[in-house]
């Protein structure tokens, strides 16, 4: 029973991989190629300041901030070395491998696609935005986590736990770097797919074929 819940596990955690992958091949294109998604993100480019306020402004810029660079490297930073701390090794060693992998993949595609920020944006936020760098660390902390704490916890509700957290961080900070306008609605899709795939990736490849 408990050999079958792994391959089912190992498959899903695959076919995440796979379908990640499309869809962030989908986003590129489609914004490269100027499609329907182009119209959709200038749309919500326009409507997202119908719901801004100065109060909700301040938490907005507080909660997007804990996944900003600095935010990003303080905790990733005292993840690895809690792993470190316990002698996970391979755990540490997949987690740095996700998280620099992320960044030097959405940092290379920025460059590439050399996308600008939308004009209605609120805050000063330099640099390019396809895709959201934002989007694509808070997936690649919360999924290595995830997929980290699933082999330290026999607890249904603490797997569900994570797995809750797994979804709602990440969107979480998709959701505040829209209201901000600082990155199309495309950039987050395309930010979290990448992660997605790579995380699953480097998973994979440190991994091998010990049990998820």
């Amino acid at each position: 029973m408990q050999q079958a819940k792994i391959r089912i596990q190992k498959k899903i955690l695959f076919l995440m991989m796979l379908s990640s992958f499309v869809v962030f091949s989908f986003m590129l294109y489609a914004v490269l190629s100027g499609g329907s998604i182009v119209v959709l993100d200038s749309w919500i480019s326009e409507h997202v300041p119908n719901m801004q306020s100065p109060a909700l402004t301040t938490w907005v810029i507080f909660i997007t901030n804990i996944n900003g660079v600095v935010g990003s490297v303080i905790i990733s930073a005292a993840v690895i070395a809690l792993l470190l701390s316990k002698k996970y090794y391979k755990d540490a060693q997949f987690y740095l491998l996700a998280f620099l992998g992320s960044s030097a993949l959405f940092t290379f595609i920025k460059l590439l696609v050399e996308r600008s920020r939308p004009v209605l944006k609120i805050v000063n936020e330099q640099g390019l935005s396809f895709p959201s760098g934002h989007s694509s660390m808070s997936m690649t902390i919360a999924l290595s986590l995830t997929l980290i704490m699933l082999t330290k916890v026999s607890s249904p509700l603490r797997r569900d736990l994570l797995m809750l957290f797994c979804v709602v961080w990440p969107l979480l900070i998709v959701s505040t770097r829209l209201y901000l306008n600082v990155h199309w609605f495309s950039d987050t899709i395309a930010g979290l797919s990448l992660s997605i795939f790579w995380t699953a990736f480097s998973y994979f490849l440190i991994y091998k074929k010990e049990a998820v």
